[in-house]
């Protein structure tokens, strides 16, 4: 008769991954095919002997007291080590940990997941996320990053900072006249005329086709902000000379000083705007710095946050539509995320970029995103085995009762724990704080899914994935868009993809718009869609037609 150690070592032996048991003398006593290929020896050497051969003496320690662990408290580890293959390469394995006890006496069971390509991508997403292909700069998105950063830290320490945006004039005119090579070629030796006139103590970023931008560190003085905007102008004096014409350009920016008041990141890009906006009427090879004299829509914001507070207080002006997810295999719709809506009785309907940042700025999003939760969950209890996915700021995680008043209106309204998908995006997750994260653990332990929005443009690694147990990713619609159509944008969509699979998270690719894209999306390992392709955002009445079809539909009276 087998004995439960010669089972054990055949289930072993199936295994994909590279997987070992020691004794509690933390001495082999088996190891799979897999890791004897990956420590580099045969078995037959490896048996009685202590792996700690394989890692440098920091790591050695490291292993030892886990093991320890394991064997003292039975709990399971998950963690993540660079090794060095008996080649001389180097490694990134995913590393866990478990006590089994055959026959009356206590093992560690250790698998061993070779992440290393899975690692090189994920440093190549949030390469090619946060930069500029063309000019390798820091694209928009880690500009907007860097300003929430700075805006974040303001309660820590008040530093002055400086923004400057800056706009070459004209620039479809040398694209048209000299071509888009040409074009190119300016770009990238303007780009190298900031960085050096910047030099180490700002971050030059391209945002646009012909806009860059700069931020200022160390504080720095309206006088020497002023005094760097004036030696920008002189060396655009210099005729660019990566083509023979070498044409003369012009430039508009306008500058902001700020870092002293309370101020978000959305509202110092718009003081950049006005400011640039002002240049531009100026003339050519013109600055302008930002005043309150400038900013003629300050009049129209006051009333827009008045009118926001007052259709938060009443019925009829807030609403909600819905975009259907669909799973890829079958296509069946199984979720559909709710998207707030205003339509204001003189504004008219105000674009959900504008109104939902100005909630994010004035903390009306906590009333906002109670509503919209609330209006949801009254529409889509009717449909039943139907997920709703619910999109939540930074601003809402960070209430000391959020995860509470999530509890408190699931109850009331009668809403499913299981149905219910929270979507919060990297940056907030990353910076949150303990409670914050607290709390979503306490919600997912009820049954409430947790998704990383957007994910490939900011922070996210496996580590992150681990500590707050997503159950989905949403691979941005900035990656979906060009799949079929740049080579660098399928390596990042396959190998997040692959990520997902290989925690076992759903990988929900948004922003669909053609066959070409799902296809391709499906091979990659996609397991949900969302997009035009398959639906517009739609009012509930819509969504009843949409699912009619093939879903119950059990309507409460």
């Amino acid at each position: 008769m087998l004995t439960d150690i010669a089972i054990c070592q055949a289930v072993l032996d199936a295994l994909p991954e590279a997987t070992v048991l020691k004794d509690d003398l933390r001495k082999l006593v088996f190891l799979n095919q897999k890791a004897s290929e990956f420590y580099g020896r045969p078995r037959e050497e490896l048996i009685g002997e202590d792996v700690s051969f394989f890692t440098d003496p920091e790591q050695a320690a490291r292993q030892r007291e886990r093991d320890i662990e394991i064997l003292t408290t039975g709990e399971k580890t998950v963690h993540e080590e660079t090794m060095i293959d008996p080649a001389g390469k180097r490694r990134n394995v995913l590393v866990r940990k478990s006590r089994v006890t055959l026959e009356q006496r206590h093992y560690i069971l250790t698998s061993i997941m070779d992440i290393s390509l899975l690692r090189n991508s994920e440093a190549q997403i949030r390469y090619l996320a946060r930069h500029d292909v063309l000019t390798g700069l820091p694209n928009r998105t880690a500009l907007n990053e860097e300003l929430s950063q700075i805006a974040a830290q303001r309660m820590y320490r008040s530093e002055t900072y400086a923004l400057l945006l800056l706009n070459l004039n004209d620039f479809n005119y040398i694209n048209d006249t000299y071509g888009y090579q040409a074009g190119d070629a300016i770009l990238c030796e303007f780009g190298q005329r900031l960085r050096n006139e910047v030099g180490t103590s700002g971050i030059v970023s391209r945002i646009g086709g012909d806009e860059f931008s700069i931020i200022l560190r160390d504080s720095p003085t309206s006088e020497m902000t002023h005094n760097l905007a004036l030696e920008i102008l002189v060396m655009m004096r210099q005729p660019f000379t990566l083509t023979r014409a070498n044409p003369l350009i012009t430039l508009s920016f306008g500058i902001v000083m700020f870092g002293a008041e309370n101020i978000t990141a959305g509202e110092i890009m718009r003081r950049g705007n006005t400011a640039l906006l002002e240049a531009k009427q100026r003339g050519k090879n013109v600055f302008s710095f930002y005043s309150e004299l400038l900013d003629a829509s300050t009049v129209s914001k006051r009333i827009m946050v008045k009118a926001l507070a007052e259709s938060l207080s009443k019925e009829g002006d807030l609403t909600c539509v819905y975009q259907p997810i669909l799973r890829s295999r079958d296509e069946k719709v199984v979720c559909v995320e709710a998207l707030a809506r205003w339509n204001h009785g003189v504004l008219g309907a105000v674009s959900p970029v504008q109104f939902i940042a100005l909630a994010e700025e004035t903390g009306l999003v906590i009333q906002l995103g109670e509503i919209v939760l609330r209006q949801a969950c009254r529409d889509i209890k009717q449909f039943n085995q139907l997920n709703l996915a619910i999109n939540v700021s930074a601003v809402q995680l960070g209430e000391p009762d959020f995860g509470a008043r999530i509890q408190a209106l699931l109850a009331e309204e009668g809403f499913p724990t299981s149905r219910l998908e929270l979507e919060l995006t990297e940056t907030s997750v990353m910076n949150a704080n303990p409670t914050s994260l607290s709390h979503l653990m306490e919600l997912r332990k009820l049954g409430v899914k947790i998704s990383l929005d957007d994910f490939g443009t900011g922070y996210s690694s496996l580590s992150l994935l681990k500590d707050i147990s997503v159950d989905s990713v949403k691979i941005d619609r900035s990656f979906v868009q060009y799949v079929t159509e740049v080579n660098d944008t399928a390596a990042i969509v396959t190998a997040v993809s692959q990520l997902g699979n290989k925690m076992h998270l759903n990988v929900i690719a948004e922003g669909v718009e053609n066959q070409l894209q799902k296809s391709f999306l499906v091979s990659a390992g996609c397991s949900h869609l969302q997009g035009y392709l398959f639906s517009r955002p739609v009012p509930v009445e819509v969504l009843k037609t949409l699912l009619g079809a093939e879903m119950d539909i059990l309507v409460s009276n």
